[in-house]
This record gives C-alpha cells, structure tokens and sequence, in this order.
C-alpha cells in the first residue's frame, strides 16, 4: 500500500514502496508510477520540492516549475503524460495555462489548489481539467487520481490510433482517416513534415520559418498564417474533415492526429 502523509503542510516523501499488481507475483512488484512523466507547476519552493520528491519515491518521471514559462519551454523540449497544475501562480495564472495547454496537445491535468469554491472546480473542469484535488492532499489520493487520470488519457490515445492521419514516406501527399488523399504543395509538405515530427507537441513559429528557407526577421507571420490557412481550406474541401492543425498564441502550431 502506499505510504500516506498530507502534502501541503510540511510532508516528506517516505521511501518508495513497491505495489504489486493483481495477479503478479511477490517478487514481480514495481513503483506504480513507473515510466509515467509528470510535469508539475506550483510557486510555493518546499511545497513543489516535497511534491516532487513524494511522487518520484513512486517512480514517476518527475519535472516541477514555479511557473508557466518553464514549463512551456520544456514541453517544446520533450512533452509529459501528465500535469499537476495550481491555480494561483505568478503571472499567468492556473486557468490560463490549462487552457492554452488542452488546445496544444495531449495531456492530463490534475489541478491542485488551496480553493476550496465550488466554482473554481466547475470552471476548471469545464475548461478541460481531468480532475480536482483540494490542499492539502494526502500522498495516496494524489498518486490515485494521477494513475486513473493517466490511464483515462492513455486509454483514448489508443482509442483513436485507429483513425488518424497520415503522411506519405516521401511527404508529398496526406492521407486523411476516411482514406482520402490530399497532394501538398512544397511550402505545405514542408510544413507537415515537421509537424509530423512531434505530433501534439507545439512547433515554433521560428523553426517552421526556418524549415521554409527563411529567416523569421525577413519572413512575415501572416505569411505562415495564409499558408496553413490555405492548407486548413483545401483539406476541407477535398475531403470535407477537419484539419487538427491549430495555432498555439505566442509558441506556433500544434498537429494532433
């Protein structure tokens, strides 16, 4: 069982203990969180320190931030499965972030707060939270929520590998999930290809201009914008589906297929 300890009031993460699966033998036992990355956003210094060390003694992948701006630039270097996220943080506050990242890519998030008002929980679930825990949590609900929430989230991931889009080996054509095909111009295959690379991870404007041939200081945004715009519409058009190409304010761009 896990070891329990409130975090939010001075906790210390215990030594890790195994957790034995249902139908595993004794000695197959492993951390439960073990190969699962989370990425955690909280100011208060000993409090994201004791989150990270409890949830690291359960063998999850831990990175923590005191802020957004951390955080985002290490997503764009290696995405996370899951999310722990306050609400009230210096400069861009909780919601903002939560927002920004469900329309970036795909993630669980589990907001951690000291608000306590039923509002504040219906907003952030209707803003696209996965769940809601209020502080201090207790080690064993945290570590609970986070494997139901990761499982939920790998679960539609799997769900919807079945339908997805495609791009040709040699890049110059998009196949869409209903089987129709969308020839790309040079300037287009370019841009697929790279967003290709790391799907549901936003690329930045910068690499993307770069990619063309460019230099960002002599290659206007609206001229990326019409690009893909133009794009969005001769996907549409040809087979009437939705491109999942979308803008991410102040990154770039995001494909999630």
């Amino acid at each position: 069982m896990l070891t329990s300890g409130s975090l939010g009031r001075r906790f210390m993460a215990a030594d890790p203990v195994p957790v034995i699966a249902a139908g595993q033998a004794r000695g197959e036992g492993r951390l439960i969180g073990t190969g699962i990355s989370v990425c955690i956003v909280e100011d208060d210094d000993d409090l994201r320190e004791e989150l990270e060390l409890a949830l690291s003694s359960q063998g999850f992948l831990v990175r923590a931030f005191p802020e957004s701006r951390d955080l985002y630039a290490d997503l764009l270097r290696e995405p996370a499965q899951l999310l722990l996220l306050d609400l009230g943080l210096p400069g861009e506050d909780g919601h903002s972030v939560l927002r920004r990242l469900k329309d970036a890519m795909r993630i669980g998030v589990v907001i951690c707060s000291a608000r306590t008002e039923v509002d504040e929980r219906v907003r952030s679930m209707m803003t696209g939270a996965d769940a809601f825990l209020v502080k201090p949590v207790d080690l064993r609900e945290l570590v609970a929520t986070l494997i139901s929430v990761h499982r939920r989230v790998s679960g539609h991931a799997s769900s919807s590998r079945e339908r997805q889009w495609v791009i040709d080996d040699n890049g110059w054509t998009l196949h869409a999930p209903d089987g129709s095909l969308i020839p790309l111009t040079p300037s287009e295959r370019t841009v697929m290809q790279s967003m290709f690379v790391s799907p549901g991870v936003a690329v930045m404007r910068d690499d993307l201009v770069a990619a063309l041939g460019h230099s960002s200081d002599y290659y206007l945004d609206h001229r990326l914008d019409m690009l893909i715009s133009r794009l969005r519409r001769k996907v549409r058009d040809l087979c009437g589906e939705r491109l999942p190409l979308r803008a991410v304010r102040g990154i770039g761009f995001v494909f999630r297929p």
